[in-house]
């Protein structure tokens, strides 16, 4: 078993050789942003929408990204080839550096770096019959950007294993919103529809709208929690898990307990955009 290497500030080394100062911000204060990215066949899946994104994130902290799209193109195409996997996921994440008096930073001197592991797919049987999801009421700080704070998806890892849940659902005031890693549809009288306001907005949530449109209508608004447990039919997306049916959500069968018809399509249709690697 080889090395698993990183991108620390402008160099890729084993991640054991990899050491970020106990003063960072992002460690000392949790401020910092993140995006989680994956490969086809050893290309960055829609790299441009995901660093546009990065960057959204990084004026919205104040933050510096130290480096231009194209170099951090070039560092993850020879992190994905120095690692060797046959499919990588990557974490990209950018802090403020070093503390100042504990609670400042300097943005000339931010802490940037990349993670990449091995891909490893959900069990098949989620993506054939369905899994399950809890709720949890909760709404984000800045929801509409990807900060490093994951403090309530962490706190609710040991429940949502207990109770079988691939993912937990945030809900708040009766309003549906994402999960901790996901965003979600719903699918009503052949409608593919998802919340808007208030959540982060995925890539992978980008790339199922535009592969819908094709074929169905698609609306974005705001979605109720009475409107999700009688739906037709739901579904989460996320760029470590793709399209995942969602059968049961807080012990409740959506739709039967079955994978919908149009989820499979968009499953489908999804996996093969993807696959082709035209993008």
């Amino acid at each position: 078993m080889g090395k698993n290497y990183c991108y620390l500030n402008g160099k890729i080394l084993p991640v054991q050789d990899a050491m970020v100062s106990v003063y960072d911000i992002g460690l000392l204060r949790g401020y910092g942003i993140y995006e989680g990215i994956t490969t086809y066949k050893n290309k960055p899946f829609r790299l441009a929408d995901h660093l546009a994104r990065f960057r959204a994130s990084a004026k919205i902290l104040d933050l510096t990204v130290p480096f231009s799209d194209e170099e951090i193109r070039g560092a993850i195409e020879s992190l994905v080839s120095k690692n060797g996997f046959e499919r990588t996921n990557l974490r990209v994440i950018l802090t403020g550096g070093n503390t100042i008096a504990g609670i400042e930073f300097d943005a000339d001197k931010p802490t940037f770096y990349i993670l990449a592991e091995e891909y490893k797919s959900l069990p098949s049987e989620m993506y054939a019959s369905g899994a399950s999801l809890i709720t949890h009421e909760h709404q984000r700080a800045l929801p509409e950007y990807k900060t490093i704070n994951y403090i309530t998806a962490v706190q609710v890892q040991k429940e949502r294993k207990a109770k079988g849940a691939i993912e937990v659902l945030y809900v708040s005031n009766g309003k549906v919103l994402e999960a901790a890693t996901s965003n979600i549809f719903i699918v009503n009288d052949g409608v593919v529809i998802t919340p808007k306001n208030n959540v982060l907005a995925g890539i992978t949530r980008k790339v199922v709208i535009e592969v819908a449109e094709k074929k169905y209508s698609v609306v974005e608004r705001e979605v109720t929690t009475d409107e999700l447990f009688s739906a037709d039919e739901v579904f989460l997306t996320a760029s470590y898990k793709e399209i995942v049916p969602i059968v049961a959500i807080d012990g409740k069968k959506i739709a039967q307990g079955k994978v919908g018809d149009v989820t499979q399509v968009l499953m489908n249709d999804f996996k093969e955009y993807a696959e082709k690697g035209d993008w």
